[in-house]
């Protein structure tokens, strides 16, 4: 791995373990000081909690569901608290500065408040994805094509029961939409993961027309390539590896993780170059990266997710840094472009202010 990765490993476990200083230094300051060093030794231990619960289920593999699933809500709590109160004591400092100190039920309301959208959050990344309907119109688009409804499943993270069971309700929920195609847009299993018989089941009964299509997310590879392929086999998916397919008289091109597996803009120029001359194709990349690249190739639809629109505010500020095109229709030159906020969550289940969605996209010809 580069230098790089394990530099920005280090400043984000660096951060992490002292937000858990500065949770525990906010709450004893607030309700217990003569427990300051208490607080701050039970929360450096919890610091190790979540990391140490992700490495034992990734090289022991061992079946402590419920543990794992604490661990990563233990992660999403302190960091949504942690955040919360930083920005209670800038507000604090301000408001003293103006000599108007906040009142000494402040840190009550404040904890009340946090509880309340971690609950929030919470109910939020259990739940069952919904129905984002979208109405595209394409000028040019082949009559035959017209009225063709796409739907998008991306970034489920299947990777425990309850995983399963939301991957179930979510397909259900899609089949009465009767798309004519769906596809999947990456991550949509990770470690922890067994295929199995419920997850055939559950892609057969959606029946779409024009088939069901694959591509590779970043976490397939983290899962094993072999074993996500495998998965993919085992569920019907027809995988799209730097490939072109054709169903229904529409080219559907999809592209292997942008990032995890290297690709350059002359990777992307290869791929699409059997879809220069046509009118209307689809392509499937999971990460939304290169898409000057993409548009430059031919007259597409491209669909993504990967960034979850952020999962849980306040992220959606450092995805953004990350990502420029972070969620929803973008347009570049004759393409278009959607990213999808996701139909599940990773690490925490939870979600604030980014909703889980199962796209329905409807193209029409204008």
């Amino acid at each position: 791995m580069k230098p790089s990765f394990f530099i920005v490993f280090a400043l984000m476990m660096a951060f992490y373990v002292w937000l858990h200083f500065y949770a525990a230094g906010w709450l004893a300051r607030a309700f217990a000081p003569s427990k300051a060093g208490a607080l701050r030794l039970a929360f450096l231990c919890l610091a190790f909690f979540s990391p140490a619960s992700m490495f034992v289920r990734r090289v022991v593999n061992a079946p402590l569901e419920h543990l794992y699933t604490a661990a990563f809500i233990w992660m999403g709590a302190i960091f949504f608290w942690g955040m919360g109160f930083l920005v209670y004591d800038g507000l604090r400092l301000a408001l003293t500065a103006a000599a108007r100190p906040l009142p000494a039920w402040a840190p009550r309301a404040a904890c009340a408040l946090l509880a309340a959208l971690t609950a929030l959050s919470l109910y939020n990344g259990f739940a069952t994805p919904g129905i984002k309907r979208l109405r595209l119109d394409i000028p040019g688009l082949p009559e035959g094509l017209d009225g063709l409804k796409i739907a998008q499943i991306s970034d489920m993270h299947i990777d425990s029961g309850y995983q399963v069971v939301k991957f179930r309700d979510a397909l259900e929920r899609l089949a009465p939409e009767e798309p004519d195609l769906v596809v999947f847009t990456g991550d949509l299993v990770d470690p922890g993961l067994t295929c199995e018989a419920e997850l055939e089941r559950a892609v057969a009964g959606l029946k779409p027309r024009l088939g069901v299509f694959g591509i590779l997310g970043n976490h397939e590879y983290y899962y094993g390539l072999d074993r996500s392929l495998g998965c993919y086999e085992h569920m019907g998916i027809k995988m799209l590896r730097n490939a072109v397919a054709e169903t229904g008289g529409l080219k559907i091109a999809g592209l292997d993780d942008i990032r995890t597996a290297g690709l350059g803009p002359e990777d992307v120029a290869r791929t699409l170059a059997p879809l220069r001359d046509e009118p209307f194709a689809l392509v499937l990349s999971h990460q939304p990266l290169l898409y000057d690249a993409i548009a430059k190739q031919g007259r597409f639809l491209v669909l993504s997710g990967h960034t979850h629109r952020g999962q849980i505010f306040p992220f959606h500020f450092f995805t953004r840094l990350a990502y420029r095109y972070f969620y929803g229709l973008y347009r570049l030159g004759d393409s278009f472009f959607y990213v999808t906020a996701g139909a599940g969550t990773w690490g925490p289940p939870m979600r604030l202010l980014a909703p889980a969605e199962l796209p329905v996209i409807t193209l029409r010809r204008v």
